[in-house]
Order: structure tokens, then sequence, then C-alpha cells
């Protein structure tokens, strides 16, 4: 089956990242403004987030990220097709053995990413809304339902990395940091949406099957995007209150 592509409306590209047309059918454009709204990835946007945001950024995704391998195995446990299967197995390939000459797995080249920037993991504690979104990708990821999981994984992970990493890129070069800082970053920005696109088309041929659950594909896309831009909203806020806290002792 093709991927049902909506080209009626253009990616907005005022914030210099977009996703592609292969995505418009599936996010609503209010969701995709919102994303791009969020106020932590504004400020990475604008060279506002300093080097003590994207620490606690770096510390918080690491609690989620560090279980990416287990999300993709509890959802390809439940895959029916053999195939499908098989399709994904190649993600969790590059994930544990990585891309390049040098085979390093991505999580090993996410904690050099950390290493670049003073982030120690576990450094600060976890969040409330980190949690909840470990807690929401799993749920679905084991949920006996596979169509649930792909869409928590593809829609609420892969599909919007652009958006996500590509800020924070810009917010590391501007602070200059160093190119082990960036390499994770870049490498996901380049190369997420081909997976995703492998996961699309395994939900593609499902919704096909069964069109009544197209609605339950974009609800839970949804629902993980939000549990994202918590997670975000709420690192952003308690750097804020650190910030303040530590103005506030300097004046007393």
């Amino acid at each position: 089956m093709e991927l049902a592509i909506n080209t009626q409306n253009e990616p907005k590209q005022e914030t210099g990242y977009f996703l592609s047309p292969l995505w418009e059918d599936i996010f609503s454009k209010e969701l995709l403004e919102e994303l791009n709204s969020n106020i932590f990835l504004v400020a990475c946007r604008s060279g506002q987030a300093n080097q003590s945001l994207l620490r606690k950024f770096m510390i918080q995704h690491h609690y989620y990220s560090q279980y990416f391998t287990r999300y993709l195995c509890s959802l390809m446990g439940g895959l029916a097709d053999q195939k499908d299967f098989v399709s994904l197995s190649h993600n969790l390939l590059e994930e544990l053995t990585g891309t390049d000459a040098a085979k390093i797995s991505h999580a090993e080249l996410y904690k050099k990413a950390m290493a670049a920037i003073n982030a120690v993991p576990k450094s600060d504690a976890i969040l409330k809304s980190t949690q909840q979104l470990i807690d929401a990708m799993f749920r679905h990821c084991r949920s006996d339902d596979s169509l649930r999981g792909l869409a928590a994984l593809c829609l609420g992970a892969e599909a919007i990395v652009p958006l996500v990493y590509g800020p924070i890129l810009d917010a590391l070069r501007s602070i200059k940091a160093s190119d082990d800082a960036l390499y994770f970053f870049k490498i996901h920005v380049e190369e997420d949406e081909d997976h995703a696109i492998v996961m699309r088309k395994i939900i593609d041929r499902m919704i096909e099957e069964n069109p009544h659950r197209r609605a339950d594909v974009i609800a839970v896309g949804e629902e993980m995007v939000r549990f994202r831009m918590a997670m975000l909203n709420e690192l952003y806020q308690s750097n804020t209150r650190v910030n303040l806290n530590e103005y506030n002792d300097t004046i007393i």
C-alpha cells in the first residue's frame, strides 16, 4: 500500500524546522503549532537556552531514552506479522550497534553528548512529567494492541524528531558545544524519519484493514506528543525556579 500523503497544507517553515507532507494527514496543524510554540523549544531556537537548561534537558531525556530499545522490543514482541518484526529489527540493530564504522550504540553516543556539556546522568531527580512519558510509552508498546504501540513510537517519538532535536542542535551550537554534544542529535534528525516511515507503512496497512482504527492512531499520537511537551515545559519551569532562587540568594 502506498502511504497516504495529504499535501493540501504546506508545512510550517517559520521556525526552520518542519515535518514533510507525509505527516500532515496524521498530525493536526494545531498540535504541531503547539509543539513548535513550546517554551523550551522556543528558548532553544532563539539562543536563550543556556548550558544549565540544556543539562536539565539531557538528564530528563536520558531517563526516558535509556529505555528506547525496551520500548522497541516490547512493540516488536506484539507484532503478528513476521515481516513487520524484521522491518523493525533494522531499527533495533542500528540502536544497538550504530550506523557508522565506529559501531557505537546510540546509548553510548548519548552518554558522550551528556559528558560534553557536563550533564551527569540522574544528577537531577526524575520529573513527574518525565515519568508519565515513560509510563505512557511502555503502556502502549506493551499493549496487546500493536497498533497503539506503533502509533506511540512512530508519532510520539520518531516522526517528531526534527521539531524537537532540531532546536536542541541550535541551542548546543549557540553555546559552542563540541561535536560530541551535537552528533547524537544530528544523526537522529538526519535518519529518524526513515524509521518513522517504516512504522507508518505498517500503520497504514493495519488501518486499511480496519479503517475505524485511524482515530485511535491519531489519538495515541497526540497523547504522546502532549506528554513530551509536558516534560519540556516542566524542565523549563524547574530551571527557571532554580535561577530565581539563586538570584534571590545573591540579594539577601
